[in-house]
């Protein structure tokens, strides 16, 4: 028993050592910004814990949430209102409803994003984002195959349970989508996080020099 647990938590330190490795930069180097900070820092620690659904989740947030805010920032500032309580009213009022695929449009022309960030942006948008805040098996497992036996619910004397091996299409299969799902996670978490962390600095340095 002292073992496995001893086993244990050596294997859950080097999970996080690992974890800790590829994501050094982004959790130890702060955005200034306690508007985006505390984000930015959650998403880390499910990365780190390795909650990879969790940090898909929040990271979904955080990519509407920072560019709905820096439009709202943007175009707020540039009224030139010194009535801190009404600067932004206008702005949150007209955008804070918007869809993100209109967010980023507007991000774009207002020179906050590039053309290519902003079509590397809709690339995660359409990868990450709307299937897993959706939920929709469709787009999360596109046409992942997994291989196994074909099950005879009804089989006769002497007949086996089990037949052939054949292909099956993981999204019209609800029995392992969940398993699935996790293990996709656990690939895509730190990929999706840190190219949406990356353009996220570039829009910072660019709107605060």
């Amino acid at each position: 028993m002292i073992d496995n647990m001893q086993n244990a938590e050596k294997n859950a330190i080097n999970k996080i050592n690992e974890n800790y490795n590829e994501i050094k930069f982004q959790l130890e180097n702060a955005y200034g910004s306690s508007q985006f900070d505390f984000l930015r820092e959650e998403i880390c620690l499910c990365i780190l814990y390795g909650l990879n659904q969790a940090a898909i989740t929040l990271t979904n947030h955080f990519f509407e949430n920072f560019f709905k805010t820096m439009i709202q920032l943007k175009l707020g500032y540039d009224k030139n209102n010194t009535d801190l309580g009404s600067m932004y009213k206008d702005v949150i009022d007209e955008y804070d409803d918007k869809n993100l695929e209109t967010v980023l449009n507007v991000c774009c022309s207002s020179g906050l994003i590039t053309k290519e960030q902003k079509k590397t942006l809709k690339e995660l948008k359409t990868k990450y984002r709307n299937p897993y805040s959706h939920a929709t098996k469709k787009e999360i497992f596109g046409e992942d195959k997994l291989v196994g036996f074909q099950v005879n619910p009804n089989p006769t004397s002497g007949e086996s349970s089990f037949s052939e091996v054949k292909e099956y299409e993981t999204k019209y299969n609800l029995g392992v989508q969940g398993l699935f799902q996790e293990l996709k996670a656990r690939k895509e978490a730190k990929e999706y996080f840190i190219q949406l962390d990356s353009i996220i600095r570039e829009t910072l340095d660019k709107f605060y020099k």
